[in-house]
């Protein structure tokens, strides 16, 4: 099946969606949840990954093949990734060189490539306080490959439902023969989020998908994942759940996306969508620094309470105990986040982002 893409307009809710997604993550980890809540969002931020990006490589022809001096425009494209992404990261690997993490001190070349989920897979454990970037990682890999794998599978939605297939069967294939440890780490293991971002690209407007665009068919599709979880984990059957958690996320999150975005951008009223709130709207925009420094934030934090409430002290232990508790930690770690953020944004992205913006794709042909 080919489709006529249609133009990419402005979509304010999914800034919306960039700050509950996040702190769905961030809130994930330091609250230290025992039901997955963080992976709602790391889905929902790689189908809607998927969708932006291939909306890009389509409409600017940045993929191999396309009509024109698309090696051009590719390399416009990657530095424009450029610009947006590495720069940020940089600042917070430089922010966590201060604090003696041994895994980034140890891998350094890892980290500033950015290959940091294949060492996370080469080392089976997380690194303390950058456990999160192998998501960046993934991010830039996926970045660098996209548009190669889009000029061979083109705009149908049969070979990018083949390409989510073969994530799904790469995670089995993997786990069966290597090991299931860490697989999710690996670039393959995430293109169903990815193609899944893709097909909603081409089918967003089509009849079909506009009618399960629709919050009861979201809410579903969310509690179907959430009993999935459940299923999986009251039968003992965590390695099932590892399989297939994020091909059934996927497919909530590209409901989700598909509802949000349902009506025209013109046509949004701030009246009447909760994803428009002000508040919303500015988390949204700085949802990438706070995603950077959140798992560097409770680093800092436990070194301070445990120097000041030595074990020694009176009531030291209670008082470790209180300040290190899930709700003392978000209470407190809330604001910093997003202060951090906003400095994040207002010094090196939005000044980036008005660099990148003058960077434009090439249209000779």
């Amino acid at each position: 099946m080919s489709a006529n893409i249609p133009p990419i307009a402005y979509r304010p809710t999914l800034n919306g969606v960039r700050a509950i997604a996040v702190w769905l993550v961030v809130f994930g980890h330091w609250a230290r949840l025992p039901f997955p809540v963080g992976e709602m969002g790391r889905i929902t931020f790689f189908v809607l990954s998927g969708y932006l990006i291939s909306g890009i490589i389509w409409k600017q022809r940045v993929h191999s093949g396309a009509s024109g001096p698309w090696w051009s425009r590719l390399r416009t494209f990657y530095q424009r990734r450029i610009l947006r992404t590495l720069p940020p990261y940089y600042a917070a690997l430089a922010l966590g060189a201060l604090l003696p993490l041994a895994t980034l001190h140890e891998y350094p070349g890892w980290f500033i490539l950015p290959f940091s989920n294949v060492l996370f897979y080469r080392l089976q454990h997380w690194g303390e306080g950058v456990g999160h970037y192998w998501t960046m990682a993934v991010d830039e890999q996926f970045y660098l490959i996209w548009p190669f794998l889009l000029g061979l599978v083109g705009q149908r939605v049969s070979t990018l439902l083949a390409v989510a297939l073969a994530g799904l069967l790469f995670r089995v294939a993997w786990s069966a023969w290597i090991t299931s440890n860490f697989v999710l780490v690996l670039l393959p293991s995430c293109l169903d989020m990815f193609a899944l971002g893709a097909i909603l690209r081409i089918t967003e407007h089509h009849g079909r998908v506009q009618q399960l665009a629709r919050g009861q068919w979201v809410l579903l599709a969310w509690l179907g994942w959430v009993g999935l979880w459940g299923i999986t984990h009251l039968t003992d059957a965590h390695a099932l759940w590892l399989l297939t958690y994020t091909s059934a996320g996927s497919g909530a999150a590209f409901l989700t996306l598909a509802w949000v975005m349902r009506q025209p951008a013109a046509d949004y009223d701030p009246g009447n969508s909760f994803l428009l709130n002000p508040f919303l709207q500015w988390v949204g925009l700085r949802s990438y620094g706070c995603y950077l420094y959140h798992l560097l934030l409770p680093v800092f934090y436990q070194r301070a309470v445990f120097r000041l409430f030595p074990l020694n002290s009176p009531h030291g232990a209670d008082l470790r105990a209180f300040w290190l508790s899930p709700l003392a930690t978000v209470a407190v770690l809330t604001p910093l986040l997003i202060a951090l953020a906003a400095l994040s944004w207002n010094l090196l992205e939005s000044p980036l982002n008005r660099w990148k913006d003058r960077l434009s794709y090439t249209t000779s042909e």
